[in-house]
């Protein structure tokens, strides 16, 4: 795609999705059960989504295991047609061990930059990595990531990158837009989905309880 720093990625996804003349398999990477359910609202009318929970940055395991059973949580409400959108297809939820390792032999040894800076570029770097060969190996026609519906993230880096790794099969998408953000939050109120202070790793944790002291 030409130009890609200048792209409307919430307006690519919308032609995209509006020109779908069946419904393809999308992987779709989900850091969090509140994330996921705004996105979800845009993607079940015309994918048939797995769910993938690959996120070795959460810190400690019990929050890792906490936001798990939130999504757990979300996909029966989905499932159930309990959700204020129906699924074109039941929803599935595939999960990758937990390896904390696996973030902090990189991103980990990112710890003093700030954050939103090169640890964060990193750590979401790994989960694409991971997400398309995922999908490549398991012959999903598309592949995305919630995180762009995150006011903190940024749709270019994590576009560009995905784009890169998965080629023709990335589905852009900026979430925040149109509201994405605000409207995650009031679903996950609606359904009462567990809303977490911090973006995962150990830093951010500190990072939040430090802003919440002063």
């Amino acid at each position: 795609m030409n130009n890609i720093s200048n792209i409307n990625y919430d307006k690519v996804f919308c032609d995209t999705v509006k020109n779908l003349s069946a419904t393809p398999s999308l992987l779709l990477h989900v850091c969090c059960a509140p994330c996921a359910t705004y996105c979800l609202t845009q993607l079940l009318p015309y994918f048939d989504i797995t769910l993938y929970y690959l996120n070795d940055n959460i810190q400690p395991f019990d929050e890792w295991e906490k936001r798990l059973d939130e999504l757990k949580k979300l996909a029966d409400i989905v499932n159930s047609d309990n959700f204020v959108v129906r699924p074109r297809c039941r929803l599935k939820l595939t999960v990758k061990n937990y390896d904390a390792s696996y973030f902090d032999s990189t991103a980990g040894t990112l710890g003093a930059m700030p954050e939103g800076g090169a640890r964060c570029n990193a750590c979401i770097g790994q989960r694409l990595v991971l997400s398309t060969d995922y999908a490549k190996r398991h012959s999903f026609e598309y592949v995305t990531t919630t995180l762009t519906v995150s006011p903190y993230k940024n749709a270019r880096f994590i576009n560009e990158l995905g784009a890169q790794l998965a080629q023709d099969n990335w589905l852009y998408s900026d979430f925040k837009k149109r509201d994405g953000y605000r409207q995650s939050v009031q679903l996950s109120h609606k359904y009462n989905i567990y809303r977490q202070h911090y973006c995962g790793c150990n830093y951010s944790l500190q990072d939040s309880l430090q802003g919440a002291n002063k």
